[in-house]
């Protein structure tokens, strides 16, 4: 794999677009798709209000975090799906709507982890092309422009938060989608790259960046790597070179979100706040509409379900690790002078979070706030004029619990 150059400075004049694909089409003029765009419109908030008739209530802890959901368990697909990365919840959930005839077509990915292409499957075969995570900024919404043309009138959308934003002010506001019934299954979602930045991120931490095929952060405290041989090579994230969590290598428009959960989805599906399996193969569910329950009612009869668990002070956690959080935002410079952690001493660590830190559904909130607030003080620094219209109330309401202004301000002498 021919590798890109070492990135030598952030980039944080990239424009913010998460290169969702809905203005990436022509079936309609490309700027009645950025009215519909998340930077233009705002994350949550008023969307939630037009999908729930209300906002999440910020003093509901679990609101707060999560979303405005019925209900919220763990689950595992009784017999996998071939080929998935995570058992194949959302695949049998995708099978399960065409092959019943709830939609005519899914928009979906196809490709590989590196190359992800937009696809609206109307078969199962091609619903199956779908398998896999693609960890990279994805144009999942030029297929909307097929399904349009093609005059297709039930539709399930598989999308990060970033393409549920949009989809969901598109089809509330533009007459194009007139008469088009969605049903939106959300996946969990945060700190994508641009393909380039992960081949360049994966050459930095792994021993055969050539041959990865998934990549995830998972909650033993660790980046697990799957090889195409079957291997999974685990990195503490305590043992990661410092560079690559500088500005400029994440996505901005990811370090600008604030909607990791996907809460306007009708259906989340993800693992971060389930315990973690060994297997990959135990999910978290959040069901957050009736047609959320229509879409698992397909595939209630093949899964097991559990009710959630939780360990641990997400609070506690949240304070104790946010001044590393932040430093490289405040002090980016610093981080090309750290040196990473010894991987015995990483590993150590990862052990002691597992067994002291926080678990289950407590870890997803400490993974909620902590993004929360990371993201809130990359707004406040690198795009202060779009702060109203970028963060949400209920992140305001956090970063108040936490002091996050004050720290800021102290630090940024403003």
């Amino acid at each position: 794999m021919e590798l890109p150059p070492k990135i030598a400075t952030p980039r944080l004049n990239e424009k913010l677009c998460s290169h969702c694909g809905l203005c990436m089409g022509d079936a309609w003029p490309v700027q009645e798709s950025l009215q519909s765009c998340v930077f233009n419109t705002g994350w949550l908030g008023k969307h939630e209000e037009r999908l729930f008739g209300r906002k999440r209530d910020p003093h509901d802890d679990d609101e707060l975090a999560f979303g405005i959901s019925l209900r919220r368990f763990n689950a595992r697909m009784k017999r996998p799906v071939d080929g998935a990365q995570w058992g194949g919840i959302i695949t049998r959930i995708a099978l399960g709507a065409i092959e019943t005839g709830l939609v005519e077509g899914v928009l979906t990915l196809h490709g590989s982890m590196m190359h992800p292409k937009a696809a609206l499957a109307t078969t199962p075969s091609a619903v199956l092309e779908g398998r896999g995570n693609k960890p990279v900024l994805s144009p999942t919404l030029t297929a909307l422009h097929d399904a349009w043309r093609k005059g297709l009138k039930k539709v399930l959308v598989i999308g990060a938060p970033c393409h549920v934003h949009a989809i969901r002010d598109f089809h509330a506001r533009n007459p194009h989608l007139e008469g088009m019934e969605l049903f939106v299954v959300g996946i969990p979602c945060t700190d994508n790259l641009e393909a380039d930045h992960l081949r360049w991120v994966l050459s930095l931490i792994s021993r055969s960046p050539e041959s990865i095929t998934s990549m995830e952060f998972m909650q033993d405290y660790r980046v697990h790597l799957r090889h195409a041989g079957g291997d999974t090579e685990k990195i503490p994230f305590f043992c990661l070179p410092p560079d690559v969590v500088r500005p400029g290598v994440f996505a901005n428009s990811c370090m600008s979100c604030f909607d990791y959960t996907n809460g306007l989805a009708d259906l989340t599906v993800g693992y971060f706040g389930a315990p973690f399996s060994r297997d990959w193969k135990l999910q978290w569910m959040t069901i957050r509409t009736d047609r959320g329950e229509r879409l698992f009612e397909l595939i209630s009869k093949e899964v097991e379900t559990a009710p959630e668990q939780k360990r641990g002070d997400a609070e506690r956690s949240v304070k104790a690790g946010l001044e590393t959080t932040l430093e490289p935002l405040l002090y980016p410079q610093s981080m090309l002078k750290r040196k990473p952690m010894p991987r015995l001493a990483g590993n150590a660590l990862c052990l002691v979070g597992q067994v002291l830190g926080p678990f289950g559904t407590e870890f997803a909130r400490y993974s909620v706030h902590i993004h929360a607030l990371r993201n809130y003080c990359f707004v406040r620094l690198n795009n202060p004029e779009k702060f109203d219209l970028l963060v949400p109330e209920h992140v305001q309401v956090l970063a108040k619990r936490y002091g996050l202004d004050t720290a800021l301000n102290s630090r940024t002498g403003s």
